[in-house]
């Protein structure tokens, strides 16, 4: 089930994010994600527009927008490759007359899942923060 983020939800979103974000990226150093978890919890996140995706009673995972960019879309690793982020996904285009979001380029599963879902890649830039290449990605209603 698909719904709008509670304030308790937070700590569920942000430990996703965490997570996930390890696993998925193992070219940043795991050291980096952690120095962003008070960020998230404090700034990111609770000035988002942020949908959860709940299963069970839990937190399962969880997208951010902010106008028509998708700044965080995460599931937890347990409950990757069930139908939660192209759930959260579809949630967001159904708002949404464009989507805009930036995916390391060495994220493949990412990108290809980004590729699957009707987004395409529409340029490259380097992340001032990691260093690492990001895929601009963009998806517009028909």
């Amino acid at each position: 089930m698909i719904r709008v983020y509670r304030e308790n939800d937070l700590e569920d979103m942000v430990r996703i994010w965490y997570d996930a974000s390890v696993i998925a990226h193992p070219f940043v150093p795991a050291s980096f994600w952690a120095s962003y978890r008070p960020a998230m919890k404090k700034e990111y996140l609770p000035f988002s527009e942020n949908y959860v995706y709940e299963q069970e009673g839990e937190v399962a995972g969880f997208i951010s927008l902010a106008g028509e960019i998708v700044c965080a879309l995460f599931i937890a690793p347990e409950a990757q490759g069930k139908g939660a982020g192209k759930e959260l996904l579809e949630h967001a285009k159904a708002l949404k007359k464009r989507l805009f979001l930036k995916a390391y380029r060495d994220n493949r599963k990412a990108i290809l899942f980004y590729e699957k879902n009707g987004l395409r890649a529409a340029g490259q830039e380097v992340d001032e923060y990691t260093g690492c290449v990001q895929v601009l990605m963009e998806w517009e209603d028909s």
